[in-house]
């Protein structure tokens, strides 16, 4: 699915979930940056105290996996929310942010680095 359905449309699903339950009012930037950070804690409490190996074998745990899922959903309908809150073009900003970092992080200094 990810192939075929555009920020676009996920931003009008949102905006029509939101829109039909009147919440915009509670939508506020900061409302919805606080929301981000709580469902993004709740991706971490599922590796929470697992080392790197353990953690990635949590995800063939069908179950965790669905849970994960979810959390991940919910970070990312917060952050699209966010966007139709404030008027922030995602697109563009993933856009012109990957390019601001290839300056940071060029290709040839920090290849296979953590940096």
């Amino acid at each position: 699915m990810d192939d075929t359905t555009t920020v676009g449309t996920l931003r009008a699903a949102v905006d029509e979930f939101v829109a039909e339950r009147d919440w915009y009012v509670y939508h506020t930037p900061k409302n919805l940056a606080m929301s981000i950070a709580i469902e993004a804690a709740e991706i971490m409490e599922h590796f929470q105290w697992h080392d790197a190996t353990a953690s990635a074998d949590r995800l063939n745990d069908p179950e965790v996996r669905a849970e994960v899922a979810d959390e991940l959903a919910d970070v990312l309908i917060y952050c699209l929310s966010f966007a139709n809150t404030t008027g922030i073009d995602v697109s563009q900003a993933v856009l012109k942010k990957l390019q601001r970092n290839q300056g940071r992080f060029p290709v040839e200094r920090v290849r296979g680095r953590l940096e």
